[in-house]
């Protein structure tokens, strides 16, 4: 045993003085630097959603269709004020091979039939209704350019 201050330890249990005088600090210790003001770190709260993140609804007629838009990673889409069918040559306009889109219905209904540059899963037409979500990529291959269905929520 070895004695260390006012007790006797083991070997390994020795405390060597620091290799310096000068204190590390702690609890209560004072900062020779200036004291921080509240909104030093310019944190302001967020009362709004940034533009750049802001997804505004996208509103389709029948006549019209569906203008894809890359800007956000889904279209939030609804009918104008009313219930649509999309009547359209082509339903969607054209894209580029492999471009994804993501239809989330955001109001009003909007049917979606087969055919006119949509291949849809069956050939079956589909309703985006509020929430529901139909995903699709562009395919141009074998001269059949359309928006190809991948997946669809049921509404």
């Amino acid at each position: 045993m070895l004695k260390d201050g006012a007790w006797k330890v083991g070997p390994d249990e020795f405390d060597l003085p620091p290799l310096s005088k000068r204190s590390l600090g702690g609890q209560g210790d004072i900062s020779a630097s200036d004291a921080l003001i509240a909104n030093s770190f310019g944190i302001t709260q967020i009362t709004t959603i940034p533009a750049g993140y802001d997804n505004p609804i996208t509103y389709v007629t029948a006549a019209g269709g569906i203008t894809p838009s890359f800007v956000h990673p889904w279209m939030a889409v609804s009918g104008s004020l009313n219930n649509v069918t999309v009547t359209a040559n082509p339903r969607i306009a054209a894209g580029v091979e492999g471009n994804r889109l993501t239809l989330v219905g955001a109001g009003s209904t909007i049917t979606l039939p087969d055919g006119l540059g949509v291949a849809l899963a069956g050939s079956a037409t589909y309703v985006v209704a509020l929430s529901s979500i139909l995903c699709l990529v562009y395919t141009a291959s074998n001269g059949a350019a359309r928006w190809q269905e991948t997946s669809r929520t049921v509404p």
